[in-house]
C-alpha cells in the first residue's frame, strides 16, 4: 500500500468519526494535491465543515478532471441551492 493509500484511508476514517479538521491535515501533507481522489475527498471534507466556497472549488476542480462524475455534480447543486437560498418571509420586512 501506498503512501497516498495510507493517507486517504486515514482521511476517510477521521472524516467517518466526524474529525474532518485532523482529515483536511492529513491530505494537506500529501504532495499528490492534484490527484482527483484527494481533490473529492477535500470537497466533502468542506462540505461537511460547511465551507461552501471551497467545497464547491474542489468539487469544480474534480469536474474539470471527471466531467461525469454525478456524485460531485450533485455536490455541486446542493452547495448551489444552499448558497442560493432566499426565504422572502425571513429576509424581506
Amino acid at each position: 500500500m501506498s503512501e497516498l493509500e495510507r493517507s486517504l484511508n486515514a482521511a476517510r476514517e477521521f472524516l467517518g468519526q466526524n474529525m474532518p479538521e485532523e482529515a483536511l491535515t492529513i491530505l494537506d501533507k500529501l504532495s499528490a494535491g492534484n490527484d482527483g481522489e484527494v481533490i473529492f475527498l477535500k470537497g466533502e471534507i468542506y462540505f461537511k465543515l460547511q465551507k461552501w466556497g471551497e467545497a464547491l472549488n474542489h468539487f469544480s476542480l474534480f469536474l474539470e478532471q471527471y466531467p461525469t462524475d454525478m456524485k460531485a455534480k450533485s455536490y455541486c447543486i446542493m452547495i448551489r441551492d444552499i448558497l442560493g437560498f432566499h426565504h422572502k418571509d425571513f429576509l424581506n420586512p
